[in-house]
């Protein structure tokens, strides 16, 4: 679930950076970590969050395409050229956002 925090500018840029800040000292305190089993067991929660990371960028990214998609007025293949993928990758962005909204 993503949360907004009221931000007005364009928080992105400082944003990604400290996610990176925060992934690598995460890395850094697993590595940190004596005891084998425990950093083993730290890696593995912390490899676990990948993929819902993943999926929660993934969600934007499509609901990102059909916006472009309603706000130009685009075809399937003239938002596959704009957003540089096919006439099917778009289809498959926006059937993902659609049924979001459902």
């Amino acid at each position: 679930m993503i949360v907004f925090m009221g931000v007005d500018a364009d928080d992105y840029p400082d944003a990604r950076t400290a996610f990176g800040h925060a992934w690598r000292r995460l890395l850094a305190a697993i590595h940190a970590t004596r005891d084998p089993q425990q950093r083993f067991d730290r890696a593995t929660e912390a490899v676990e969050q990948l993929p819902k990371l993943a999926n929660e960028g993934g969600t934007e990214r499509a609901d990102a395409a059909l916006s472009i998609k309603n706000a130009e007025g685009l075809t399937l293949t003239q938002l596959g050229d704009r957003i540089s993928t096919t006439k099917q990758g778009a289809h498959r962005l926006t059937s993902k956002a659609r049924r979001k909204e459902q």
